[in-house]
């Protein structure tokens, strides 16, 4: 075998082993790549049910605080008429503490968002849920502000309170309250709760608490349904 014979097949082999070489990085590369993206979208998913879970915990508790509140609203709307039973000062402040004890409701959205917003999870089952996420995202956004609406009906409920019953004399039942005096003004809790009016709106807010726990149970399911969607994916 001539000497150029041997230099031409030395020259293919190398390029052959060369081509290989590139070929074996790029497919190394591109499995890493693969490997990464994977990861990333799992512990993108982990992220999603973690915030699913905390918000299942916040909701069982926010609908705990709705039941004793809307109970409260119940037994104070029991009491209006023409012709009230007697209702001592405290009764009624106990009454508003009660109502009053729904807390403004937050949920997380943070980790559902990024997902949403990602190029990540789009294909098959991943599509659905990425819909439902989206959907239940939503409700969050509608129950809470009537978490807020409800917050921003208290001050016009305490007005109303002021033309027959003293707001001191409501408060002093609170610890802060302790080294208060009672107020000097006299209280008629007969004519607070002969007042339609104030009726009216403690009705309406008993309305918006139960709305409000509606959405809150609405949430409950899509959040349950969510969180076996995801788990089943994993």
């Amino acid at each position: 075998m001539s000497a150029d014979s041997i230099q031409w097949k030395k020259l293919v082999t190398e390029g052959i082993v060369i081509v290989v070489s590139i070929l074996l990085a790029f497919a190394i590369d591109a499995w890493w790549d693969d490997r990464k993206d994977l990861q990333a979208a799992r512990d993108q998913v982990s992220r999603v049910l973690a915030e699913l879970r905390a918000n299942v915990g916040i909701l069982e508790d926010q609908d705990q605080y709705l039941g004793y509140a809307i109970d409260g609203a119940k037994g104070f709307l029991s009491r209006f008429g023409p012709e009230p039973p007697p209702t001592e000062v405290a009764e009624i402040a106990a009454f508003i503490n009660q109502i009053f004890a729904v807390p403004t409701m937050s949920l997380e959205r943070a980790a559902s968002l990024e997902l949403l917003s990602s190029g990540q999870l789009t294909e098959g089952a991943w599509f659905d849920i990425r819909v439902k996420l989206a959907d239940t995202l939503s409700v969050v956004q509608s129950a809470e502000n009537s978490s807020i609406e409800l917050r921003q009906m208290r001050p016009g409920i305490i007005n109303l309170e002021a033309n027959h019953v003293s707001g001191l004399d409501l408060s002093l039942g609170h610890e802060l309250m302790a080294d208060y005096q009672p107020s000097r003004f006299p209280s008629d809790t007969t004519a607070l709760l002969s007042d339609r009016l104030y009726e009216n709106v403690i009705a309406n807010y008993a309305i918006r608490m139960e709305l409000n726990r509606r959405n809150v149970r609405e949430l409950q399911e899509l959040y349950s349904a969510l969180i076996a969607d995801l788990e089943a994916q994993l």
